[in-house]
């Protein structure tokens, strides 16, 4: 006998109050149906709600649609979360005995150390090969720094590197490599390290990286694989395997058609340039503690060549361009193609650009009329803008209170869609919020359209606004509990989630009647 599956039972969710984000619902919302992955109503006066199960009452909680995070290394920032965390630290010494006492409590395995930030320190003060050798004796370390386009290792992974084939070795003044690692060697140092991994291991790290997610009200993450970074089989695994939060896989490949061939969405975090805190993002003017301009990693017709496939495959494209120079790029290479293909065929795309720095108006005013998202970090600004960090020092006070204009960035029509960049910033929805709506320059947004870009965009992006996000009738039912109004409480830091679902199952947290 065939035995059939039991039909979802519908339960009626009784809030303080529902933010649908939906302009479609009138406002005022406080309950809503789920019936199994989808949302069968949402209403002001729950007697009004059709047939149902059973009913929950939240009592003062209020409901918004789940997080998006739509920028992500979810698999480092799953083994970070094991790992050893240096932000903070004010000085060398402070970073290095930080660094001790962690390998002394874990005596075994790779030692992931993330977010130190020479910053603040004393000049020529960045750890060393031997600093970590002497800290942690015969243990491979992977220390990266903070913007994640730098980092140091030990002296036996330093050695076990093709030095002399590779660009962005520190050397000190007798030609030495210091450990101190740039861009290419940078990820040619991760991708060793990442050899000595076991699968177990690297297993654990992305379930936690899901567990994480989950408890801040995140229900999707957009994994951003890099060759350099993170290499092609965590990417796949990430694709195909099942997860307890969305996780939509983007491919750094300048190949566009070779990453729709295994799968996954082309480019995304595809460097165009580097990072303002390494000196490699491609500015104009120049740094001004430096005298250099960063460079661009590849040229205008691969660019565009890219962007050009993307199009033609009706898929969204993107790329990482933080620098004046490399927006410039992209919307140079954008724009060839929609003289070629006309704009709505770029428009149709939904292409990204990650980052989005230091754009200018003209450079707005092209990737707003062909329809690209600016997939952005508040959190950049608030750990490094306004006139005394350290965007001042690289780039002067007024570039850097320009810097991550999210107020500009909107009103040329391009659509927001915020992320963490983890382990850049750490996941934390809520502090994207607030410095969104906090901007150092005074170009920030209010907290209704914060929320809607760390909620909305992040599907918007993906292609996927028609059937997940705002919440509404016949949308799925991904959405979070809060333990206040998040926009009516003073700092919207302080709420804390409840619970978040993910296609009506409780990935964290409880609301009775969702199943696991």
């Amino acid at each position: 006998m065939i035995r059939r599956a039991a039909p979802a039972q519908r339960t009626l969710v009784v809030a303080a109050g529902v933010h649908t984000l939906d302009p479609r619902t009138a406002p005022g919302a406080r309950a809503l149906v789920l019936d199994g992955e989808q949302i069968a109503w949402v209403g002001q006066d729950p007697a009004d709600a059709p047939p149902h199960d059973r009913a929950v009452d939240l009592g003062t909680a209020w409901v918004t649609p789940a997080f998006v995070d739509a920028h992500v290394h979810a698999t480092a920032t799953g083994l970070a979360a094991a790992g050893v965390d240096l932000g903070g630290c004010g000085t060398l010494a402070e970073c290095l005995d930080r660094l001790a006492r962690h390998a002394a409590e874990r005596t075994a395995g790779v030692i992931d150390a993330v977010g130190w930030d020479d910053f603040s320190w004393p000049q020529d003060s960045a750890p060393q090969a031997d600093d970590l050798a002497r800290v942690a004796p015969g243990r491979t370390v992977l220390a990266v720094r903070v913007d994640a386009h730098s980092c140091v290792v030990d002296s036996a992974t330093l050695a076990a590197l093709p030095l002399d084939r590779l660009g962005g070795v520190d050397r000190g003044c007798d030609g030495t490599p210091t450990g101190l690692l740039r861009e290419q060697a940078s990820e040619a140092a991760m991708a060793h390290v990442r050899r000595c991994r076991s699968a177990a291991e690297l297993a654990r790290a992305r379930d936690t990286a899901c567990r994480l997610a989950a408890a801040l009200g995140i229900s999707a993450l957009h994994e951003m694989g890099h060759p350099g970074l993170s290499g092609l089989d965590d990417a796949l695994a990430w694709a195909v395997g099942a997860w307890p939060v969305d996780v939509l896989v983007w491919w750094a490949d300048l190949d566009a058609d070779a990453a729709i061939a295994a799968g996954l969405r082309p480019g995304g975090d595809l460097f165009l340039d580097g990072s303002i805190g390494s000196h490699t993002a491609a500015v104009e003017p120049s740094y001004l503690d430096t005298g250099g301009i960063g460079e661009l990693f590849h040229r205008d017709d691969d660019v565009s060549a890219f962007f050009a496939a993307c199009t033609a495959a009706g898929r969204g494209g993107g790329v990482h361009a933080i620098g004046e120079r490399a927006i410039a790029q992209a919307a140079r290479a954008l724009a060839a193609v929609a003289d070629r293909e006309g704009d709505q065929a770029v428009r149709a795309c939904r292409h990204r650009v990650e980052h989005l720095e230091l754009p200018s108006d003209d450079d707005l005013a092209t990737l707003g009329r062909l329809g690209v998202v600016a997939s952005v970090q508040p959190g950049f600004d608030a750990a490094w803008g306004g006139q005394e960090q350290l965007y001042a020092r690289r780039l002067g006070p007024a570039r850097a209170s320009a810097a991550n204009p999210l107020a500009d960035i909107a009103a040329h029509g391009l659509p927001l869609a915020f992320g963490s960049d983890s382990t850049v910033t750490p996941l934390d929805p809520w502090g994207a919020i607030h410095a969104a709506e906090h901007h150092l320059g005074g170009r920030g947004l209010t907290r209704a359209a914060a929320l809607a870009a760390h909620t909305l965009g992040g599907r918007f992006v993906a292609g996927e606004d028609a059937h997940v996000g705002a919440l509404r009738a016949g949308m799925r039912a991904d959405l979070a509990v809060w333990d206040a109004d998040p926009l009516a409480v003073d700092d919207v830091r302080d709420v804390a989630c409840l619970a978040t679902l993910v296609r009506g199952r409780a990935a964290h947290g409880e609301v009775a009647g969702a199943r696991r």
